[in-house]
């Protein structure tokens, strides 16, 4: 029986080979990524993890193992299905040249785990709708907050696509993501995001004091000066490694004088651009350079060394007086690269075993450091030694070692383990990216020079690279802290503060909205291709005011003003009671027997035909007493009017109802107004704005033309209702 297979379809035949086909051309597709710099030369198809080989983040372990845990630890994906997640980074790192694969990496190992479940293989060509939504599942038991589910499930939807594209499914679905993006929650939630993304008030005001402080420690000072530069304009974190020492520009300012800006490259596709600096922060910008280029400005030298003189070994006073290709002894080689001696190992223990054997170790290595490794490896000498006496007692362990050791060999390794895959440059290739070198950046500096003050010197990197110094990782040891490292706050006594670096984009973002500026505005200085809204953490009562401030309908910026002129029959102008826009013109408003109109007579005349109470133009002045005693002579007027038109319609006369509707719309309006103007919450000098019913002559013939349905304009105005209800509110205005 073992003998029998199954039957297979066509279709399910063909999705195969297109599967094999799919992963053949990336197999062939991975090395061609190194040309380019998508990748970094040295990948190999059958390593678990392309992290160091230029795919950042890109792990294969299954889903719910760490990557980041002990090798012991770690589960991986499985065949066959491995192969085909290695496929789709090809596909999009590789091929379509993106940078960040995490999230169709996630996408990919929550489908792995469906499709096992629920088909009990890993046969890709057997994905299905079903598997999605419970891949889905998995995205919303591991991301309980925020919107990452949903965003990993889109990720989901395009991988089902380019499978129905490259025709690998056997049974082609259509699918779309059933998760939905959350709301923004309810007040509490909202205040509890915004305290979470927020700096606290004491953390900045810390920083400002360390920052203005004669700081001693070369770490405290460059940290200090990364926030304020983080603060002088909205800005991501890994932008700082592509800050430039000569940065600075000066521009013209619209007013005349001088405005500063940065040369800046903005991450996530917006590309090189000059941000202006945030106005009061020109200082501290200035104070920032005089800082940190000194403590810089050797590394710089040194990578601009490292760079001209790729095959020489770094320079330092212990390197040895040889050529670069005369023999090296162990001692020398150890002197070479800064290893210390003891009589405890003996320096060919030592060179072995702290330095050759940990960088054996790196999957991730270039083909040409591999090389010399193997070659020095090859000739090492595996046995045990044969002792050698001096006065009858073992004096040292004599070795048949064939490898020869050279300063030129060292130079090639010293370089593959110190100095990052990407030197001379500071960040990844991208397409179109006109990248900065070690030599120019501002935040250069040697690997292992900015010890922690917690930590001990002789567990730093030797100082043979070069780095970045306000790199994520040291930004968030130093500004939020780990379990057994003090932060900077609390090695300066300010305990219990912390802060997250993307906070200061959060902050600056909120501050803009604050002041007004638009949504394009400042999504074009914080360096975005598309709308930030989730940056501006106002409050409901900061944008309520903001409202109450600057809408015409509650403006009270010249009340007391306003009020004079309107008891003194003084010419009001349309700027005295709203706001003016460019390219307004600031009009002579007159006022009517029950308020103010702001309509401009000058260009049409009246579309209501004095019907005031009908009008949205119409605006009554708190305080006006004589405009009041005209609105309550209305309401008499209007309440005699209204009890005539419900006779006229008891007694079934021809249009009764509809007049009786019109006036009592009137005189519901005018008594509304007047409890408003009596209110006594607002000031004297508001305006009471008054709602239109969008009724005007112009809709009026259109209406009776037929080209306008009457439906169409009391279905926008909110404030028509049934007779009967009318009635019953009219019945509890008292005149």
């Amino acid at each position: 029986m073992s003998s029998i297979i199954d039957f297979k379809p066509q279709s399910d035949l063909n999705a195969a080979a297109q599967l094999d086909a799919f992963i053949a051309w990336a197999k062939a597709t991975l090395s061609k990524g190194v040309p380019n710099k998508r990748v970094h030369a040295g990948i190999r198809w059958s390593m678990a993890s392309w992290h160091k080989s230029g795919v950042a983040s890109c792990a294969f372990t299954a889903h719910g193992s760490d990557r980041n845990a002990k090798a012991k630890d770690r589960e991986y994906m499985q065949p066959p299905f491995i192969d085909f997640a290695k496929a789709l980074i090809v596909y999009y790192r590789v091929f379509r040249g993106k940078k960040s694969v995490s999230g169709w990496l996630t996408a990919a190992k929550v489908l792995e785990v469906s499709l096992v479940e629920l088909t009990g293989t890993r046969d890709v060509t057997r994905i299905s709708a079903a598997i999605c939504n419970r891949a889905c599942e998995y995205l919303k038991n591991a991301y309980l907050t925020g919107n990452i589910a949903y965003v990993l499930s889109k990720n989901v939807e395009q991988i089902v696509k380019l499978m129905i594209d490259k025709q690998i499914l056997a049974q082609p679905f259509r699918w779309t993501s059933p998760l939905r993006l959350k709301p923004l929650g309810s007040l509490k939630e909202q205040r509890a995001n915004r305290n979470k993304k927020l700096p606290s008030r004491e953390s900045i005001q810390a920083l400002g004091e360390l920052f203005n402080n004669d700081l001693a420690s070369p770490l405290d000072i460059i940290i200090t000066s990364a926030c304020a530069l983080l603060l002088s304009q909205p800005s991501r974190i890994g932008e700082l490694a592509d800050v430039e020492r000569d940065c600075v520009v000066f521009k013209e300012a619209p007013g005349g004088g001088q405005r500063m800006f940065l040369r800046w490259f903005a991450e996530k596709g917006y590309g090189a651009t000059t941000k202006a600096v945030v106005t009061g922060m020109e200082p501290a910008v200035k104070r920032v350079i005089e800082l940190v280029a000194p403590i810089t400005n050797e590394a710089r030298q040194y990578a601009a060394w490292l760079e001209d003189n790729p095959d020489e070994f770094p320079p330092h006073e212990d390197v040895p007086l040889k050529g670069p290709d005369e023999p090296l002894s162990y001692d020398e080689a150890c002197a070479a690269l800064k290893q210390n001696v003891n009589r405890l190992k003996s320096s060919r223990s030592i060179l072995k075993f702290r330095f050759l054997i940990p960088l054996a170790e790196c999957k991730a290595l270039s083909p040409e450091a591999k090389r010399v490794l193997d070659e020095i490896l090859e000739g090492w000498d595996a046995d045990k030694g044969k002792r050698i006496y001096v006065n009858g007692k073992n004096n040292y362990y004599q070795f048949n070692d064939t490898a020869v050791i050279t300063l030129r060999k060292l130079n090639i390794l010293i370089r593959e383990k110190h100095l990052p895959k990407d030197f001379p440059y500071t960040t990844p290739f991208e397409d179109g990216k006109k990248r900065v070198k070690y030599r120019d950046a501002l935040f250069t500096v040697r690997t292992g020079s900015l010890p922690d003050e917690t930590m001990s010197g002789g567990s730093m990197p030797r100082n043979f690279g070069v780095e970045i110094a306000v790199n994520h990782n040291r930004m968030t040891r130093q500004l939020v802290g780990s379990t057994n490292k003090q932060n900077i706050f609390d090695r300066h006594g300010y305990k219990g503060l912390r802060v997250n670096t993307h906070a200061f984009r959060h902050e600056l973002n909120t501050e803009m909205q604050r002041a007004g500026l638009s949504q394009l505005l400042i999504d074009a200085f914080s360096g975005r291709t598309a709308k930030g809204s989730v940056y501006n953490h106002e409050t409901v009562e900061e944008r309520t005011q903001r409202v109450a401030d600057y809408h015409p309908k509650t403006k009270r910026s010249n009340s007391a003003q306003r009020l004079e002129k309107v008891k003194t029959n003084q010419p009001l102008s349309l700027s005295d009671v709203t706001d003016l826009h460019e390219g307004d013109q600031d009009l002579i408003i007159h006022q009517t027997h029950v308020g103010i109109c702001v309509h401009n007579f000058a260009s049409e005349p009246c579309p209501k035909m004095g019907a005031c109470l009908t009008c949205g133009k119409l605006g009554c002045v708190k305080g006006d007493d004589v405009k009041l005693a005209n609105l309550k002579e209305e309401r008499k007027d209007l309440k005699r009017r209204y009890d005539k038109a419900l006779d006229a319609q008891s007694r079934d006369i021809f249009g009764a109802s509809d007049w009786a509707k019109k006036v009592g719309m009137d005189l519901y309006k005018c008594g509304a107004l007047i409890r408003t103007l009596e209110n006594p919450e607002l000031e004297n000098g508001d305006i009471v704005w008054n709602v239109d019913n969008g009724w005007t002559l112009t809709n009026n013939a259109a209406a009776m033309a037929g080209l306008i349905d009457v439906k169409d304009i009391e279905a926008k105005n909110e404030q028509l209702m049934s007779l009967d209800d009318l009635s019953a509110m009219l019945d509890e205005i008292e005149v």
